[in-house]
């Protein structure tokens, strides 16, 4: 019974270090990739959390302009080497109003999903 206590408590402790190194060491910006640079919209929070051994994300945009803007995201869903585990997803379109701050939830399509990256692209960037 012991035996079965510790293996189980060191399957738990090597799964939050494999987390723990996924995602919360990262910052916003290395889990975000732009296309573009968004000039009223940002990300201004993320978590990722397992559940169920399904890896699931709140993050939340906020548009800073007084106009409605547009923008669209997607997520890369990874292993824990990088590698893709899904097939690219269809980029999801969002209306943000004026001054408005919007949570989004995803969930992995798969357990095997460990990492992320999320693709962002504003209608309205900033010309260079």
């Amino acid at each position: 019974m012991k035996k079965f206590i510790l293996m189980i408590a060191g399957a738990v402790l090597a799964s939050a270090s494999l987390l723990s190194q996924a995602q919360t060491g990262d910052t916003i910006e290395s889990k975000i990739e732009q296309l573009g640079t968004p000039k009223y919209l940002k990300v201004t929070a993320l978590s990722a959390r397992t559940k169920n051994q399904q890896l699931i994300l709140n993050f939340t945009i906020r548009n800073s302009d007084d106009r409605d803007n547009k923008a669209f995201y997607r997520v890369r869903w990874l292993d824990e080497t990088g590698d893709r585990v899904w097939d690219d997803e269809p980029w999801k379109p969002m209306l943000f109003r004026g001054n408005q701050n919007v949570q989004v939830r995803a969930v992995a399509p798969t357990t095997k999903a460990k990492d992320f990256m999320i693709e962002f692209s504003s209608e309205d960037n900033r010309r260079n």
